[in-house]
């Protein structure tokens, strides 16, 4: 993986073109967008797929990373527009193929964004691509969920009072209460 903020021009284009083969996609005019991306790039942020297309009539790049999908237009000569969704914010990911071309559909936050006029080939690499790292953020989080609770669990402290709060509710009795308090202190 290179430093996408510290990386030459050269390096960046050769990254664009891995991640254009990777999707499937032939990042018809988008060079300029992807270019872009350092400058936008959150610390740990690294593009996993590409793919590009016509929103509201002008050619977006769509740029999915390990944290967010990002919608970028540069315009032919200035301005950009840009529109950068959470992976967790997202509802749901589609994608349709046509005749020569398809389109790809994310909803998030209440908003749905279609870019139509992708390549044709790339619309299921891309849309699967961006359904798995969905996923994987979401295993990732209840990994870290379940690593907190079992760390709280194991807690003496939190133990006793648990223990103090059944014997408070005639859950277990006196005895009861000694016995594991004895074993949770050791």
């Amino acid at each position: 993986m290179i430093d996408y903020k510290t990386a030459t021009k050269a390096e960046l284009l050769a990254e664009f073109e891995r991640l254009k083969k990777l999707s499937n996609d032939d990042g018809f005019f988008t060079k300029k967008e992807f270019l872009h991306f350092p400058q936008i790039a959150m610390p740990g942020e690294a593009p996993i797929a590409v793919s590009s297309g016509k929103m509201d009539g002008k050619t977006w790049l769509i740029i999915l990373t390990n944290h967010r999908v990002i919608f970028l237009d540069k315009g032919i000569f200035f301005g950009l527009k840009q529109v950068a969704l959470d992976l967790s914010h997202i509802s749901s990911v589609g994608g349709e193929t046509k005749f020569l071309s398809g389109e790809i559909t994310i909803a998030a936050d209440g908003h749905t964004y279609t870019v139509e006029n992708v390549s044709k080939k790339g619309v299921v690499p891309f849309t699967n691509m961006v359904k798995q790292a969905i996923e994987e953020l979401k295993q990732s989080k209840e990994q870290s969920t379940n690593t907190q609770q079992n760390a709280a669990s194991n807690d003496p402290f939190e133990q006793l009072e648990r223990l103090a709060s059944l014997k408070e509710k005639g859950i277990i009795t006196e005895e009861e209460f000694q016995a594991q308090k004895a074993k949770i202190l050791g």
